[in-house]
């Protein structure tokens, strides 16, 4: 399953679990029973933090871990207790060093330590055996498909189905998989009584799209015909952008962390409020003067 870092804190009651019966590896989110349950889940969203080992490395005049570390502190100044923390790959810088991930750990401490459990997928620059090594030691649960992390994070008012795209180590596109698409469409199947949000983190391109994930079109002849499927998230692209599917699936492009490619674009977080039949996302660059800073989408779910 994609490693998840459970919160520091003893305020939140973090369950990990196996479910057998459909080989689904299943995080659940515990909130605290006074808390009102129509109100929104608060959820902060990071991709491409392109973390090095070198804590003042600096790419396209971007210091990534300086970046990453704004970005971290902002969300805390948002949300002090978040239900939960999700990293959409690319955690390591390029080739995934075990001293990357090491200062990825660091920065994130602040993060568990307010009480949210962070959840982190691989990108094409990720490593799986020095990810593993350094952010796996906390694993207890083992993946319901062979040599990629899976995972169903169960959350008070949707379903988040991490999914991993990372087929090559510095190879630009992305692969799931037959096996893994299996696993998505039984896991998809056995809990349909949520609204489901898909995360990974190779982009679902408009077009062919040769340099994101390959099978988009057999992960989206999945997604469409189960109406549960409301959004799905991707980074890759290092790109701000939401639009919508001819099914009514949301599709967001989740900007990057680090540098971007073109600079124009946004670099930052996201901070997203879940609710049973909608989201609301929030760009917050880490350029507060950027023209997109607090850019807000308020997504409806499909019927």
């Amino acid at each position: 399953m994609p490693i998840t870092l459970p919160s520091l804190s003893r305020r939140r009651l973090f369950v990990e679990a196996f479910a057998a019966a459909c080989a689904v590896a299943s995080v659940r989110i515990h909130r605290s029973l006074a808390q009102d349950p129509s109100a929104p889940e608060s959820w902060v969203l990071f991709s491409d933090t392109h973390i090095p080992a070198d804590r003042e490395l600096s790419v396209r005049g971007v210091k990534c871990v300086e970046s990453f570390k704004t970005c971290v502190s902002a969300a805390l100044e948002w949300q002090k207790n978040p239900s939960g923390v999700l990293v959409c790959g690319d955690c390591a810088h390029k080739t995934g060093e075990l001293a990357d991930y090491e200062v990825f750990a660091d920065v994130v401490r602040p993060l568990r330590g307010a009480g949210a459990p962070v959840h982190l997928l691989l990108g094409n620059h990720d490593d799986r055996e020095h990810f593993m090594e350094v952010l796996g030691k906390e694993r207890n649960v083992p993946s319901p498909v062979e040599q990629r992390h899976v995972a169903l994070v169960e959350g008070d008012h949707a379903n988040w189905f991490l999914l991993d795209s990372l087929e090559k180590v510095n190879s630009t596109p992305g692969l799931l998989g037959s096996g893994q698409l299996g696993w998505l469409e039984k896991a998809l199947d056995s809990h349909g009584d949520k609204p489901a949000i898909v995360m990974l983190h190779h982009d679902i391109p408009a077009g062919s799209g040769k340099l994101g994930l390959q099978d988009h079109a057999e992960l989206l002849g999945i997604l469409r015909p189960r109406k549960q499927v409301k959004a799905c998230f991707y980074g890759h692209t290092h790109a701000w952008g939401v639009r919508r599917d001819e099914s009514g699936i949301h599709l967001i492009n989740l900007p990057s962390v680090a540098a971007a490619f073109w600079p124009m674009n946004p670099r930052g977080w996201v901070r997203a409020d879940l609710r049973r039949d909608s989201l609301k996302l929030e760009l917050r660059c880490v350029d507060v003067a950027h023209p997109k800073h607090g850019e807000v989408h308020e997504l409806e779910w499909r019927s």
